[in-house]
């Protein structure tokens, strides 16, 4: 799974997904994608236009005994990032995450369950980078 978590009060998507990374990663990263067009661009006072994300996913979330939730969706935002500094060390978060790799494509297309990845997770890195 990539860097991700629960969008904090008055944040954006984006905004999420930069202090995300940060936390789970170490890395700095600019958030990449399209742009739109500036519907607020008589009076920007209005409001802002935001990056769209590569997709948007309602995923369902099986009961966890373990954490004491119930079954419930989560609705995830995916987006596409590049580091602001190539030379960022990347640092893991013990408490976010257990274990990180980084995958070319061929490798990711090799990963089965024993990696825990899912399919949608391989479809998405075939969108960006196949």
């Amino acid at each position: 799974m990539p860097p991700g978590g629960h969008v904090d009060p008055d944040e954006t998507p984006e905004e999420t997904a930069r202090r995300e990374c940060k936390e789970e990663t170490g890395l700095d990263v600019e958030i990449i994608g399209d742009t739109q067009s500036d519907l607020f661009a008589n009076d920007a006072s209005e409001g802002r236009m935001l990056i769209k994300p590569l997709a948007m996913l309602l995923e369902e979330i099986p009961e966890s005994v373990e954490r004491g939730e119930p079954a419930h969706q989560h609705m995830d935002f995916l987006f596409v990032a590049k580091p602001l500094d190539e030379a960022q060390a990347i640092t893991i978060a013990e408490a976010e995450s257990e274990k990180m790799q980084w995958f070319t494509l061929a490798e990711a297309e090799k990963l089965d369950e024993s990696h825990e990845i899912f399919s949608n997770v391989k479809a998405y890195i075939r969108s960006i980078l196949g």
